[in-house]
């Protein structure tokens, strides 16, 4: 895999910017790698449940952006790929809190990715853990649905 990411941090925001759900929840690009992103969702009262806790679609958002800014970076902006599974894992609930997610992509064959991510506290407590399949558009990046060039 190349060094440089596809797309850059500036991009990826403007992408997630387009994405009302992205815009509302007001994630944040904070780093990118080949196959990897790195995003943040600050703190809303927006995003409370009872307890004091962050709600689960706080969490599964964030992953499910994280990984599709992760795949951007390996084939370039392509809005149309699309979630075709999202699993989570709930371990623990941040209180109050802004909440990080690290994505990366494990594999891409076939028009498929497969990914997983991590959502923890600044202090890196682990919260959740998602595994995420994405399916890019047919002919995508030069790759058919049967990975032929």
């Amino acid at each position: 895999m190349d060094a440089t990411p596809a797309i850059t941090p500036q991009e990826a925001q403007r992408m997630l910017g387009a994405l009302a759900l992205a815009e509302l929840f007001a994630f944040s690009v904070r780093e990118l790698g080949p196959g990897s992103c790195t995003m943040e969702a600050p703190f809303l009262d927006l995003f409370l449940r009872p307890g004091e806790l962050v709600s689960g679609p706080v969490y599964m958002a964030l992953a499910d952006a994280a990984v599709w800014v992760a795949l951007m970076t390996i084939v370039g902006p392509m809005p149309m790929a699309v979630t075709s599974e999202l699993t989570s894992n709930f371990l623990r609930g941040a209180v109050r809190e802004d909440v990080l997610c690290a994505a990366r992509i494990l594999s891409l064959e076939g028009g498929i990715a497969h990914a997983s991510a991590q959502c923890t506290t600044r202090a890196g407590v682990v919260l959740t853990h998602h595994s995420a399949t994405y399916s890019l558009p047919p002919r995508s990046n030069g790759l058919s649905r049967a990975g032929e060039r």
